[in-house]
């Protein structure tokens, strides 16, 4: 079978390559034909080789956390899927064991693997999954939006279980990858009264007008500083809250200019390199700062759901290739050309 692997530890070494097809070791697995399998910043990172990767991530690894499929066998204990189901799975190997799996924190497991970094990854053509990793995919999504879905599990995890966003409020949503645009279409569900969303010169001709095309004020911070926005557009000059999901340094330093006195934060972006933080100006503002990271089994069935019942959207943000265009879609992806990058395996 095909799979899209991480061949050497040096920057692009991403091809596409035959290898042998898994088999269910364990009654509980689940068998799944990738459809769809998507391409996150991580694997991006990995693509890149960058260095906070370089030490992290196994190599050689098949790539990838966000796919989409059918299942074409199950083991002799599965009970909730069965043959021809449309499945979605989770990114995240947890032990089940440790004391955050144990109290239902299976996110922070101690013990995680994550798949196509530390372990094999979905992008290929078969991968069996443990049947409390898989999830139903609701008959009026695609297979594409099924695959993007886990990175929009990431916002709501962040967003309406790590934060509370007060309805009348002014939210500042740093960062125009798919974690934002979802990030920001909560914060307005949440109330918010304005949802402004903040990108840079390499955002404006992809991404940028699929915000406004969501109905979101949109400025590029590079051209304009949000607190300069901010001041032209509210009476109060600042913003309540704040959803940094770019990860990066210039974003999160810019944070006190712009956050009122007593303003929260959420870091839902992950730093690719290591970043300084304003922690003087944080403190003398009393500001305060949350994070979050991946998602649960729960938050997973909720995003699925507010996909289905359209109170989210990420089908815009998709742009799918075929299987001859690996390297098109990894550059498309490094270069925002493409938001959400999605190979069509079947």
């Amino acid at each position: 079978m095909k799979g899209i692997i991480k061949t050497k530890r040096e920057a692009k070494c991403v091809s596409l390559e035959d290898i042998e097809k898994p088999k269910l070791e364990n009654s509980h697995e689940v068998m799944v034909q990738i459809h769809s399998a998507a391409i996150c910043g991580s694997d991006l990172h990995a693509y890149e080789y960058i260095a906070s990767y370089q030490n992290f991530m196994r190599v050689p690894v098949v790539l990838g956390h966000e796919c989409s499929g059918v299942v074409v066998e199950i083991g002799s204990a599965v009970t909730e899927f069965k043959i021809g189901d449309r499945v979605m799975g989770e990114s995240n190997v947890y032990c089940g064991k440790c004391r955050n799996c144990r109290t239902g924190n299976t996110h922070v497991c101690e013990n995680n693997l994550m798949r196509g970094l530390t372990t094999d990854g979905v992008m290929r053509e078969y991968v069996p999954f443990l049947e409390q990793n898989l999830h139903h995919v609701p008959d009026n999504l695609s297979f594409n939006e099924a695959a993007a879905a886990q990175a929009a599990t990431v916002s709501v995890h962040g967003v309406l279980r790590r934060f509370n966003i007060n309805a009348g409020s002014i939210v500042v949503v740093t960062g125009v990858g798919i974690i934002g645009l979802v990030a920001a279409q909560l914060a307005k569900l949440c109330g918010a009264t304005n949802v402004i969303v903040a990108g840079t010169d390499a955002d404006m001709e992809t991404r940028i007008p699929i915000a406004q095309g969501f109905g979101f004020q949109t400025l590029n911070c590079q051209k304009e500083p949000i607190s300069e926005f901010l001041s032209n557009l509210t009476s109060c000059n600042k913003a309540d809250y704040v959803l940094e999901c770019s990860g990066a340094s210039s974003a999160i330093n810019a944070i006190p200019t712009y956050l009122r006195k007593g303003g929260e934060v959420l870091l839902l972006g992950l730093p690719g390199k290591a970043v300084s933080f304003p922690f003087a100006d944080v403190i003398r503002s009393e500001i305060n700062i949350r994070t979050t990271y991946t998602s649960t089994w729960q938050d997973y069935e909720d995003t699925l759901r507010l996909l289905s019942n359209n109170n989210i959207s990420i089908s815009p943000t998709l742009k799918e290739y075929s299987l001859d265009n690996v390297r098109e879609a990894f550059e498309a992806g490094l270069n925002k050309e493409a938001l959400k990058p999605v190979f069509k395996f079947l």
